[in-house]
């Protein structure tokens, strides 16, 4: 006897067809939403682990001092140990950095030069997949960190800094938006976006990452 096979008749069809559509339609805002997230995040945790990088070379020695510029085309400027010791440390030097132990930027010290073999990390307007704060639409313009062993030396002018909830203490803020949400001009640390991460950069650059709680408007610390 030949066993007839049936085949899926075309209500069957229709009825497997409105259940993957309905599917699609709950799982797809999801699935963007989850995806859009981890392309903030990774840039986060790059940043984190450039600025850990930069800690690490002047940790062993290699530079006296590196300023990391962070902004939507980050700079990086190094200063030899030996600069840094004629500058800062020398008994001799009469260097009002010494004296109010400060890094600077627009004037900066004789000894610092700009290294781009460093600047491996930037966030291009409308080409990355973030917006940064600070950038060029808001006043300060970037967030500068002087890196030193001893965490002995602060950015002399305007900084754009946070108050650590842990600490009580003042910290360099930088802060992360999508690109899918957020432009140069509305991605700001007081703003409540989906997508919105922060980092609290102490002295001594131990890092505080933070995600907006967009229901709260409140930022939640994930990690550090």
């Amino acid at each position: 006897m030949i066993k007839k096979i049936r085949g899926f008749t075309i209500l069957e069809l229709l009825v497997v067809l409105a259940v993957l559509g309905v599917f699609t339609a709950i799982a797809y805002p999801n699935i963007s939403s989850w995806i859009t997230d981890r392309e903030v995040k990774k840039e986060v945790y790059e940043t984190v682990t450039f600025i850990k990088e930069r800690k690490a070379e002047v940790t062993s020695g290699k530079y006296g001092m590196t300023q990391i510029v962070l902004k939507p085309n980050l700079e990086v400027y190094t200063m030899s140990p030996q600069n840094f010791f004629n500058t800062y440390q020398n008994i001799s030097s009469s260097s009002s950095y010494k004296t109010n132990k400060q890094c600077d930027y627009a004037w900066r010290q004789s000894g610092f030069s700009r290294n781009s073999s460093l600047e491996t990390l930037s966030f291009p307007i409308n080409v990355s997949e973030v917006q940064v704060y600070p950038n060029g639409a808001h006043n300060p313009s970037a967030t500068y960190l002087c890196i030193t062993k001893d965490a002995s030396i602060k950015f002399m002018q305007l900084r754009k800094t946070d108050r650590d909830p842990d600490t009580n203490q003042n910290v360099d803020m930088f802060v992360f938006c999508s690109n899918s949400n957020t432009t140069q001009s509305t991605c700001k640390f007081d703003a409540n976006y989906d997508f919105m991460y922060k980092l609290n950069i102490d002295n001594f650059q131990n890092i505080k990452v933070y995600k907006k709680n967009k229901k709260k408007n409140s930022w939640i610390k994930i990690d550090g």
